[in-house]
C-alpha cells in the first residue's frame, strides 16, 4: 500500500494521488469493519470521520472541501482522544504536569507557525478558525496519546502512541507541501498517514489487548 501511494504520489497529479489514498484507506476501513466482530462505537466514527476527510480532499480546492476536510480531521481526532479519556483519569503526578506543559507549548508553538504559513492562502476567516480547530484536536490527541502510555507502558499503548506521532507528522508535511509548496513533503505525508492508519487498525482489531487494559483500569480505579 506504501508503495502503490508513492508511486502515485511520483507518476500521476494531484487528483490522482489524493484519490489513491483515499482507496487505500477505504481498504483499511473496510478490513476493519469487517473483520471485527465486535467495535468500540468512538473507533468506528473516528474511521467514518477520516473517510469522510477523504471526500472533502478530493476538493481541497474548493470553499466546502477545505472546510469538509479540516472539519472531518478534527471530529475523527476527538473521537479517538475521547476512546482514550478513561484512562487520562489516573496516575497524575507533578513531573507528568510538567511534562504535559512542556509539550503543550511545544505543538501551540509548531500550529501558530503553520498557521501563519498557511494564512495567506486561506480563503475565509472560516478556514483559519477550521485550520486552528483541527490542530488543538490534534494537541488533545497527542497529550491523550503520552498520558494513555505513561499510565499503561504496554506494546499497545506504544502502538497507539506511534500512531499518533504518524499522524502528526503526516499533517506538518501536509500543510508544507500544500502552503508552502515543498512537494517533496508528500512523500512523508503519505507514508506517515497510511502507516498511522494501518497501526489504527492493528490497534482497533486487537480484541485480547483491549480485554487485558479493562482489567487494568478496573485495578487503577
Amino acid at each position: 500500500m506504501l508503495i502503490v501511494n508513492f508511486f502515485a504520489t511520483y507518476s500521476f497529479e494531484l487528483e490522482t494521488f489524493r484519490l489513491t489514498r483515499m482507496i487505500s484507506l477505504a481498504v483499511l476501513v473496510l478490513y476493519f469493519l469487517f473483520h471485527k466482530r465486535v467495535k468500540g462505537l468512538l473507533l468506528v466514527m473516528a474511521f467514518a470521520f477520516f473517510m469522510s476527510r477523504e471526500v472533502g480532499y478530493q476538493f481541497f480546492e474548493s470553499l466546502w472541501g477545505t472546510e469538509w476536510y479540516m472539519a472531518s480531521a478534527m471530529l475523527g481526532y476527538l473521537f479517538l482522544f475521547l476512546d482514550r479519556l478513561p484512562f487520562i483519569k489516573y496516575g497524575f503526578s507533578i513531573w507528568i504536569i510538567v511534562l504535559a506543559l512542556i509539550l503543550i507549548a511545544a505543538t501551540l508553538t509548531i500550529l501558530v507557525t503553520l498557521g501563519e504559513l498557511a494564512r495567506p492562502n486561506l480563503n475565509s476567516h472560516a478556514e483559519l478558525i477550521f485550520f486552528y480547530g483541527y490542530g488543538i484536536a490534534l494537541i488533545f490527541l497527542i497529550l491523550a496519546a503520552f498520558y494513555y502510555n505513561h499510565v499503561l507502558n504496554s506494546t499497545r499503548s506504544l502502538l497507539y502512541t506511534f500512531m499518533v506521532f504518524g499522524f502528526m507528522m503526516s499533517d506538518i508535511a501536509a500543510c508544507l507541501a500544500y502552503y508552502n509548496k515543498v512537494t517533496s513533503l508528500y512523500y512523508v505525508d503519505r507514508g506517515f498517514f497510511i502507516l498511522s492508519m494501518a497501526m489504527l487498525t492493528h490497534f482497533g482489531l486487537n480484541l485480547h489487548g483491549a480485554k487485558r487494559e479493562r482489567k487494568d483500569l478496573k485495578m487503577l480505579r
